[in-house]
């Protein structure tokens, strides 16, 4: 009797645990399967080698931070933080200029100090992975410990 039940549940076990699962299909994926693809627009440009200040990032950090206005930053607190995002062009110019953290006055200040450092100063251009110049997204961290 003992063996017919073992028997019995290993035959349910057995065939419970073979069954196929359907895995769950996501909204993103019955999307994107729907849409057609356009095959004549070419990927976004993969960046093998960012753009760099002329000195290194780290001197580009240095130079804005000696660019910032001290005085206007005494009253915001102690360790400042922002991000600092760069557009550069494929010919090492800087097009645009943006910061993005908790303290709107203390990005303002950033992004000044920011766009003293790069004016009239050309970055060596981000390239791709065929050593072509490409525009270049650079996202820095910035932290200022106000003292």
């Amino acid at each position: 009797m003992k063996k017919i039940i073992l028997l019995i549940l290993m035959l349910i076990f057995g065939i419970g645990y073979a069954q196929k699962v359907k895995k769950e299909e996501k909204v993103k994926d019955k999307f994107e399967s729907r849409q057609p693809q356009d095959l004549s627009v070419p990927p976004p440009p993969m960046v093998a080698f960012p753009a760099q200040y002329p000195k290194g990032n780290k001197a580009f950090i240095d130079n804005v931070k000696k660019n910032l206005d001290a005085s206007a930053l005494k009253t915001l607190g102690k360790d400042l933080k922002t991000k600092i995002i760069l557009k550069v062009n494929s010919e090492g110019n800087v097009v645009n200029v943006s910061t993005y953290g908790g303290n709107e006055a203390f990005n303002t200040e950033v992004k000044k100090a920011a766009e003293k450092a790069t004016y009239n100063i050309k970055w060596e251009a981000g390239k791709n992975n065929r050593g072509e110049k490409v525009i270049d997204i650079v996202h820095l961290p910035f932290k200022y410990p106000n003292t």
